[in-house]
């Protein structure tokens, strides 16, 4: 005679139960985002410092991401806030970054980019001989590498809020899980005083039930 027993277990697992990885869009190997917006609303003492943008490579040389901004509500030395000036004047490209604006932008995937505002978009490269990146971590707590990294700085009153709209491009595959964040830092100690993660190649977390099915069978 036999006797089996079969046991099943879910596990709920949300995004929320890696830290920081709520905010993280996980894209596709070669894939892309689409455009989204990124919204921080300041907290009763307001804000005066820079905002910065990082896009990270995972030091291979096959492919590189990108990190398309346009249309902030702050910044570009509030004259060039959405790079309406065809350049960027008002932005810091940081060490060997590169960035550049232009009229559109072409994913590995085929999807071409628009701005969101007028003519212009800037597009951050995520190239493997660009800017250190290491005081920056993905979804799993992994350091940056190299890549590009473009700052600016705002101002905000109290509760108010800045916005800016983004789009990522992972023009490469996992396990090079490149990776792009948004940033505030201290005017006056340069310390990171806010991080939100943006986008990251790979497969993310589980986001439903995991069901395990373990079967045990004994003969008697």
């Amino acid at each position: 005679m036999k006797k089996m027993l079969v046991v099943l277990t879910t596990a709920w697992l949300a995004l929320g139960s890696i830290p920081g990885a709520s905010a993280w869009v996980w894209v596709r190997n070669q894939g892309d985002t689409g455009w989204q917006t990124c919204r921080y609303t300041a907290g009763p003492g307001g804000f005066t410092g820079t905002a910065g943008f990082v896009v990270s490579n995972v030091l291979d040389n096959a492919a590189y991401s990108e990190l398309l901004l346009d249309n902030l509500s702050r910044g570009g030395g509030e004259d060039n806030r959405g790079f309406e000036q065809g350049n960027l004047s008002g932005y810091v490209l940081v060490g060997e970054s590169f960035g550049a604006v232009s009229n559109a932008a072409t994913a590995m995937g085929g999807n071409i980019y628009y701005p969101t505002q007028d003519d212009f978009l800037a597009d951050l490269q995520g190239l493997s001989n660009g800017v250190d990146t290491s005081r920056f971590r993905n979804a799993g707590g992994q350091a940056g590498t190299v890549g590009s990294i473009l700052e600016t700085d705002i101002t905000l009153a109290p509760g108010e809020i800045f916005s800016f709209d983004w789009a990522f491009l992972g023009n490469d595959s996992s396990p090079y899980e490149d990776f792009a964040l948004f940033y505030l830092k201290d005017s006056h100690n340069g310390a990171l005083v806010y991080t939100r993660g943006l986008a990251q190649i790979g497969p993310g977390p589980l986001s439903g039930a995991v069901i395990s099915l373990l079967l045990l069978e004994d003969s008697f």
